[in-house]
């Protein structure tokens, strides 16, 4: 394999391309698709061959088919002409010859001149003779022609037509031919046509009659069903062949996709994980440095001072406690349940101060018990953020927020009324979901999920 990667590389090189494998997986794939076309390509090759020695066997078979056919034919001929040589000296032997009185010989004799005595017969001229001082000419009946070759058997994978000097059709299986001129020349030998005889494919081949009709011709059509047998062999080795250089193109081709399927199974899986932990990062990054909450606050600050001094000193100290959480520099991405718990009361009574009666009391019904367990850091607060920011708030329509514990699972269930702001999507939460979803997949904790039930955005965080 290293050799064939070094030959192609040295190849490519030769050719004016400048290439070098970046990477083992890049040059296994290149090898394996210089393998599959070489096989292809010599499989193809392969298959033409076959198909081409199949044709010149097909082809060869029917001309020695045709030869044979040919030399039955004329045999026939030969015997044919002994007996109208036969006939025809009978007939003329005869001491009162009277030409009206042929019987059933294939011979029809007429004097020269008295051609409307023949009765519109299809007949052939054979020769002309004198007789008794007179001449005579000599035909041929092309019905009882035709009738005498019936009788006799020429196989059935192929039959002939027979013409004379003038090219008039003497005989041929097909009756709508007898006594018309033939088509066309044949001129090429082994031609392919459709017959109109038998509605089928057949090779043609003419032969020179040099008996009986001397100067004519004989064409001989032969069936291309006829070689089936002979040449199923070969076409069942050469379907074979193919089959098999599919399938192992086929088998090569899965394995490399498996293997690659894997080898990207397991960098996406890597990506996926630097990513859900990147997003991690990024995500407490941004919580950390909030300029708009920032300015928030200030701006509410700003409002109490000089107007309420209590609120206003308490204010700062809520402020204080939710800055140091979000800016607190250690790497741990979880936090207990108590220290979150802080955090998004700290957090709402800021945004409380900020909307007033537009938003309702936060509602907590959690066990103290459970407070030493775990949660995503900042999770708890960018619910309540979240909440804030895509429900449409007034002070009719206040804005309530629970957050319960459900023994069944083990999770803790934040929920809101949902009345979405316009343009809100449940797919666009923010970062604060896919947050808390990145980390709950990180660490393969199952019973993350969020939707709407009953008038209701919920969001379930298992606790750790």
């Amino acid at each position: 394999m290293k050799r064939f990667a070094y030959a192609l590389e040295n190849f490519m090189y030769f050719c004016g391309v400048k290439f070098r494998f970046k990477n083992a997986e890049q040059k296994n794939s290149i090898i394996l698709i210089a393998c599959l076309f070489l096989l292809l390509l010599i499989g193809g090759g392969l298959l033409g061959v076959i198909h081409h020695k199949v044709d010149r066997l097909n082809k060869r078979i029917l001309m020695d088919f045709a030869d044979e056919n040919m030399l039955l034919v004329k045999k026939q001929l030969e015997l044919l002409q002994q007996d109208i040589y036969l006939s025809e000296k009978k007939i003329l032997d005869q001491s009162a010859f009277d030409p009206s009185e042929n019987g059933d010989s294939l011979l029809v004799i007429a004097p020269v001149g008295q051609s409307d005595q023949l009765g519109g017969r299809m007949l052939t001229l054979l020769q002309t003779r004198t007789v008794q001082h007179r001449l005579y000419h000599i035909y041929i009946d092309i019905e009882k022609l035709n009738a005498y070759f019936a009788r006799l058997n020429f196989g059935r994978r192929a039959y002939f037509e027979l013409y004379d000097d003038k090219g008039i059709c003497v005989y041929s299986p097909d009756n709508r031919k007898w006594g018309k001129r033939k088509d066309a020349e044949i001129t090429k030998q082994g031609r392919i046509v459709k017959s109109d005889y038998l509605e089928l494919d057949v090779m043609v081949n003419a032969y020179p009659c040099n008996i009986l009709f001397v100067g004519g011709e004989i064409r001989v059509y032969v069936l291309l069903l006829s070689i089936e047998e002979e040449i199923q062999e070969l076409l069942t080795y050469s379907i074979l062949l193919g089959v098999g250089l599919m399938l192992v193109a086929m088998v090569l081709i899965y394995f490399n996709a498996m293997e690659r399927r894997k080898i990207q199974q397991l960098k996406m899986q890597s990506l996926k994980q630097e990513n859900e932990y990147t997003q991690m990062r990024l995500v407490q990054l941004r919580q950390q440095i909030n300029p708009h909450f920032l300015f928030n606050t200030f701006g509410s600050l700003q409002y109490l001072i000089g107007k309420d001094d209590d609120l206003a000193k308490s204010f700062i100290g809520k402020m204080t406690k939710v800055y140091r959480k979000m800016l607190r520099t250690d790497e741990n991405e979880w936090s207990s349940l108590g220290e979150e718990l802080e955090l998004a009361k700290a957090y709402f009574f800021l945004q409380q101060v900020r909307f007033g009666a537009a938003l309702s009391d936060m509602k907590i019904d959690i066990p103290a018990t459970l407070f030493a367990q775990k949660i995503p850091r900042l999770g708890l607060q960018m619910l309540v953020e979240n909440a804030i920011k895509h429900t449409r708030i007034s002070t009719e329509n206040p804005l309530t927020i629970e957050v319960l514990f459900l023994a069944e699972g083990n999770v803790l269930e934040i929920r809101n009324n949902w009345r979405p702001r316009q343009g809100a999507e449940l797919e666009g939460e923010g970062y604060g979901l896919n947050y808390l979803a990145s980390i709950y997949s990180y660490y393969a904790m199952s019973g993350f999920r969020y939707g709407i039930e009953a008038g209701y955005f919920s969001v379930s965080l298992p606790l750790s």
